[in-house]
């Protein structure tokens, strides 16, 4: 074969190899030291800029370390560096793909079986199920269990930290939809997967944690339980005014879903174990077998879509696939990213508020610094007619939200509206979408996708594998309108104060008696204290709510049971009722049954 025969035909192979592998798939991985350059500059432009005192990254290749940094303060006040060796990092729900991790490793020795009901395990749990369907450990690890998201307890207090037993047990959450049906993301889901791995193996959860993957994995600096006196803690921040601020320390009730404190060298070998397929140096954590099923797609809404795997979630970027969990947690931000075709693992931590947009924007960087994809967009060929697409219209809403209804305001801040705009076009929120396959579309910005479901009415965005948004067909759910109708049953209050302050100011004057009325002025000074009080309740109830504050909770109802009282011994007595006093009345008890439904007296 003559010399350009040869090369001819490396050529063609060459050629036949790209036709097979994605491009990204071709590019080499960052040599050391210029990738060290890069995340240095990254890091020192960024933090400036997002505000962040202190950061680790650390990035793992092929079963090695390619890189581990410290970059700024852990502590500002003390100047004590951040090292990624020795600074503990609070991960919160980075937490979660260690319970799945632990739920797996129940799995493969025999002991648990993933589409078993949960109440096989935990005999005496009072969960009820919607529609009968039972939940599972699949169910609770993809969180598709149905539960809706509430407040996972959290405390101040180190001598007041619940047992997780006691947590799960205490209070559990409550069905909105069957097992199965989407994905929303729930701490107290991934919490009960903790309490299953607990009740299973007979100790405690931390306890199992520790034997089982941080001891074989030598991760000696991560933890469960982790004091706020631990002088290796980084201390978290927020800024404003252009000062740093240290902000107070939270222990959670609830363990498994986000209490994983770690530094960025035991997370190295973390996710080395993940892309080894459960094996680090000589240790293993758990089978081959057992890894391929955790780290695969278990439910997505279409394919080709971003969705769960077993504790983590996808995303779809730069012609790679990813499974990643963030956390965040105290002004803490991280993010665990995980690249299995590239046997890639990158981690980034930091300890301010600012961290949650440079850790995303480290990840961007990073994939269009090695692995550049273009993404061109492929308008569908037979797009969806116009009027097929305004079947789909309406306000979509998050389904982490309780969904109780129209009156919801924290669940309608979030609506979206989805318009069709022509044929193959909609208009969702402020951004464009493009049809590229039947009811999936992709934003004219960028790699944003959405896709509808028109039989469920259920919409699916990629950026947010972790929920899915409801549709709701009436203008009523318009997040404006709400706010409109909050701020319209609230500022009575003020003003009724405000006029018989100056009505009863102005009688004095006069040396006359006006219509002031003190009841509804006691009435209306109280509202606008209660208002003042809720503000404030996230810092004041953070242990636990103390005796004193139920009457402050339900103050509302108090507040119209004071009113009605009084018109009560108005009509008893026959003394006249006048219109304000009517008006008055009517829209606090409006008021209180708008607060009701949503849901604003359960904490």
């Amino acid at each position: 074969m003559s010399y350009r025969q040869r090369w001819f035909k490396r050529i063609v192979c060459a050629a036949l190899f790209a036709t097979l592998f994605p491009a990204s798939a071709l590019a080499s991985a960052p040599e050391k030291q210029e990738l060290q350059a890069f995340v240095e500059d990254f890091m020192e432009r960024k933090m400036k800029e997002h505000h962040v005192p202190g950061a680790v990254v650390s990035v793992v290749q092929n079963g090695e370390i390619s890189l581990l940094g410290g970059y700024g303060y852990a502590n500002l006040e003390k100047k004590v560096s951040a090292d990624p060796h020795a600074t503990v990092f609070r991960l919160g729900s980075i937490a979660k793909t260690v319970t799945a991790t632990a739920v797996m490793q129940l799995h493969e020795s025999g002991v648990l079986e993933l589409h078993e009901d949960i109440k096989h395990y935990i005999p005496g749990l009072k969960l009820s199920y919607l529609g009968g369907k039972p939940i599972t450990a699949h169910h609770l690890m993809t969180h598709t269990a149905g539960f809706y998201e509430s407040i996972v307890a959290v405390g101040r207090d180190w001598e007041k930290q619940q047992p997780l037993a006691e947590a799960i047990n205490g209070f559990l959450p409550s069905s909105v939809r069957a097992p199965g049906e989407q994905i929303a993301y729930s701490n107290q889901g991934m919490s009960l997967a903790g309490y299953l791995v607990e009740q299973i193996a007979r100790q405690p959860y931390e306890n199992v944690v520790e034997e089982q993957i941080f001891k074989p994995l030598t991760m000696n600096r991560s933890s469960f339980r982790f004091a706020e006196s631990d002088p290796n803690l980084a201390a978290s921040y927020s800024y404003a005014k252009g000062k740093y601020k240290p902000l107070p320390f939270s222990y959670i009730h609830h363990l498994p879903a986000g209490a994983l404190n770690s530094t960025a060298e035991d997370i190295s070998r973390y996710m080395i174990a993940h892309l080894q397929q459960g094996r680090y140096g000589n240790s293993r954590i758990f089978s081959e077998e057992t890894a391929g099923l955790m780290h695969r797609t278990h439910f997505t809404s279409i394919k080709n879509m971003p969705g769960m795997a077993y504790g983590f979630y996808e995303r779809y970027q730069n012609g790679l696939r990813l499974i990643e969990h963030d956390g965040g947690i105290d002004g803490y931000q991280s993010y665990l990213y995980l690249i299995p075709s590239e046997n890639t693992g990158i981690f980034i931590a930091t300890n301010s508020q600012g961290g949650s947009e440079l850790r995303e924007q480290f990840i961007t960087a990073y994939l269009e610094r090695y692995y550049p994809a273009v993404q061109e967009l492929q308008p569908a060929a037979n797009p969806t007619p116009m009027h097929e697409l305004q079947k789909i219209e309406g306000y979509y809403i998050p389904n982490r939200a309780h969904l109780k209804g129209p009156l919801n305001f924290a669940q309608n801040l979030s609506t979206v509206q989805l318009e069709a705009v022509s044929d193959g076009v909609i208009l969702f929120g402020d951004d464009r979408f493009v049809e590229t396959d039947p009811y999936l579309f992709r934003s004219e910005r960028g790699g944003e996708q959405i896709y509808v479901d028109a039989d469920t009415n259920v919409l699916a965005l990629s950026s947010i594998p972790t929920m899915m948004y409801e549709r709701q067909k009436s203008a009523f759910y318009h997040p404006l309108l709400h706010i409109a109708v909050l701020l319209g049953l609230a500022l009575i209050y003020p003003i009724q104060a405000a006029v018989s302050a100056a009505v009863g100011l102005y009688g004095v004057v006069r040396r006359k008696r006006y219509g002031f009325n003190p009841i509804a002025t006691i009435v209306s000074v109280l509202f606008i204290l209660y208002f003042i009080f809720i503000v404030s309740i996230a810092e004041v109830l953070i242990n636990d709510i103390p005796w004193w504050s139920y009457p402050f909770l339900y103050l509302p109802v108090i507040l119209l049971a004071t009113l009605l009282l009084q018109l009560t011994l108005r009509f008893v007595r026959k003394q006249k009722v006048t219109r304000w006093q009517y008006g008055f009345a009517s829209v606090t008890a409006i008021f209180v049954a708008y607060l009701y439904v949503w849901d604003f007296y359960r904490i």
